[in-house]
């Protein structure tokens, strides 16, 4: 049995792409800074034609920054693989290059995790805009195992960006899996699959940023359909490859999910928007969409996850 550390080096890992150089400033000295100091900060350049990257970074003059520098966009998957096979720490932390620590964050983190003796943690997260506006003062997330375990089916419960995770895991699942922007989903459910502790510390730890011009529109529709396909294969969610997914995404089933999807989209526009005949019609329609179910139920969870 490996001895316990009172002092555990955490490896942040983050990779970097296209946010502004400000927000890169920020959300590295946000984990410069903070009370809990045994780091090495992992940071991949995933963006070789920007070279005002490089330079924030090196302007940072810490001997904790290790700096990788891809040769190519290789995307978010990839990159944090790279940084976790270069981790060196017994626990690994996230963090996303236009978001916010706060500064007891990594602190508070690895104390819940040891002393609830949990593998995974994330925690809850106050919502800011473009400019750095808190537009919502606290997102919650369940907090037990028991509780993240049930509402996983409904979407990940916790929050990519604030996870600290015992190295082991990491290297037990293999990283993450190649899945089109439910990289993190996919994670998670591996983790519960193999009996590994999820929770969350009921405390707003990070400030995430949110953009108006955020996912396109078709790109998130996929991301739902694919979440809900994750979902629905939770159980068997290790039979499930990168190549099956991948076939999924090709089928015409995944096409008819999207065609009812979008239809449904465009009801609720008519009734948001329309009058007459024209908003009578999509009212009498939309209850045959199976999404309009699927949307109330997602409601009634988040509400439910955010309070219980």
């Amino acid at each position: 049995m490996k001895k316990k550390s009172n002092n555990p080096k955490i490896s942040v890992i983050m990779s970097v792409y296209n946010e502004t150089l400000d927000e890169l400033s920020s959300s590295i000295n946000s984990i410069i800074k903070q009370t809990y100091q045994n780091i090495e900060f992992i940071i991949v350049d995933d963006n070789p034609k920007n070279k005002n990257i490089k330079t924030v970074v090196h302007k940072i003059k810490d001997p904790r920054i290790k700096f990788i520098e891809n040769k190519k966009n290789v995307g978010l998957v990839q990159s944090l693989n790279k940084a976790i096979s270069q981790a060196t720490g017994c626990f690994i932390a996230r963090m996303d290059a236009d978001d916010i620590s706060k500064r007891n964050r990594l602190e508070d983190e690895l104390h819940y995790i040891e002393r609830n003796k949990l593998d995974v943690v994330g925690s809850f997260l106050e919502i800011i805009d473009e400019n750095g506006v808190v537009r919502k003062k606290n997102m919650n997330f369940p907090t037990t195992v028991s509780h993240v375990k049930f509402f996983m089916r409904w979407g990940s419960c916790l929050a990519h960006p604030t996870w600290l995770v015992r190295r082991e895991v990491y290297q037990k699942l293999n990283g993450y899996r190649n899945i089109p922007s439910c990289e993190d989903y996919d994670f998670i459910l591996r983790a519960i699959a193999h009996g590994y502790k999820v929770g969350n510390i009921p405390k707003v730890e990070l400030s995430y940023r949110i953009r108006q011009s955020g996912v396109s529109k078709s790109h998130e529709s996929q991301q739902f359909l694919l979440r809900d396909y994750l979902a629905r294969n939770r159980k068997r969610i290790d039979l499930l490859t990168e190549e099956s997914i991948a076939k999924f995404l090709e089928s015409r089933e995944f096409q008819k999910q999207l065609k009812q999807l979008s239809h449904y989209k465009k009801l609720k526009q008519i009734i948001k928007k329309e009058s007459g005949i024209k908003k009578i019609k999509a009212v009498a329609e939309i209850p045959g969409n199976r999404f309009f179910w699927r949307d109330i139920v997602e409601k009634i969870t988040l509400i439910l996850r955010e309070h219980i």
